[in-house]
This record gives structure tokens, C-alpha cells and sequence, in this order.
């Protein structure tokens, strides 16, 4: 999930823009081929322009540093992926739990996005669910992970990330 993070907050800084909204987490998800969500969901074939990266920045170096922030609803669809992962009985956090979090904020324009493709949430959880051996082992929890609850652990891990509330 953090690299999703990290290519989410590059395509704000693409789009000029210092909100991350639910579009730039779908677009990150399908930034590297091998993405557990976009290997799941064939998110690339859905959507073939949005996995490039036009830009009229002609190289990463000319790309504007900006401090940016997660919009609420953003914040609801990372709530939402926790959720997910709970109800799964999974202790991280991965690719697919974010999409089913963007599935699970039927308001959001990604979402409406991928309702265009048929996906549904129930749906998309079935599929996580028949491809659970095929996640990567990334070991036993750790005694962090048994602290506090889930939510905690995951501002924390935002915060360690450098996101930071707007109205700050």
C-alpha cells in the first residue's frame, strides 16, 4: 500500500494539484504491471490510458515539489481498506484492500469508475478472497500490529509516510 500511496501523490503532484483524491489511489494501483490489483482486476485492459503517464512535465526533475494532502474522501477509502483487511482477517494492507476500499465509496469518481467495468464489491471481494494463496508471505505480525487498534496503527504509518491533515 505504500507505494500505491507514493505513486498516488505523484500523480497529484503530475496533475499539479496538492489534494490526493480517489482517482489518483486508482491510477497508482495500476502504475506497476505486476500490482497485485491491477493483476487481479485487469485494471490496465480497463483502462488503457490511464496506466501511462502523459505529462507536460519532461522529465521527473521538472515535476513541482508540493506538499500534498489526502481529500476526505480519500481518507474514507483508506478507512474502508482497513476495514476490508479486517474483515478479511488480514493484517496488512494491500493493493486489492485499497481497491475494495474505493468499491466500498460508491460516491467517489473511482469508484463510478469501476462500476463502468461491471465490478461490483461483492464481486471484487470474491475474487480476493479465491486468490488468497497467491499473495506474497510477508511473514507473522508483528508486536506493533497487535497495539492499539488498526486505525492508530495506520495514521501512524501515514504520518511516518509525511501526510499530514489540510487544516493544519
Amino acid at each position: 500500500m505504500r507505494r500505491a500511496i507514493f505513486f498516488a501523490t505523484w500523480h497529484a503532484r503530475l496533475a499539479e494539484t496538492v489534494h490526493i483524491d480517489p482517482v489518483h489511489l486508482l491510477r497508482a494501483l495500476m502504475w506497476e504491471e505486476n500490482s497485485r490489483a491491477s493483476t487481479l482486476f485487469h485494471l490496465r485492459e480497463h483502462f488503457p490510458l490511464h496506466h501511462t503517464c502523459p505529462s507536460k512535465f519532461a522529465a521527473s526533475k521538472d515535476v513541482p515539489e508540493v506538499t500534498t494532502f489526502l481529500e476526505e474522501d480519500t481518507k474514507q477509502v483508506l478507512r474502508a481498506a482497513l476495514a476490508e483487511a479486517n474483515i478479511l482477517g488480514d493484517y496488512w494492507i494491500d493493493t486489492e484492500h485499497l481497491l475494495l476500499g474505493i468499491l466500498k465509496e460508491p460516491a467517489s469518481l473511482a469508484a463510478q469508475y469501476l462500476a463502468k467495468t461491471g465490478l461490483t464489491l461483492k464481486q471484487a471481494r470474491r475474487i480476493v478472497l479465491e486468490n488468497r494463496r497467491s499473495r506474497p508471505d510477508y511473514g507473522p505480525p508483528t508486536g506493533w500490529w497487535k497495539l492499539g487498534s488498526r486505525v492508530d496503527n495506520l495514521i501512524y504509518r501515514l504520518r511516518l509516510w509525511g501526510y499530514r491533515r489540510a487544516d493544519r
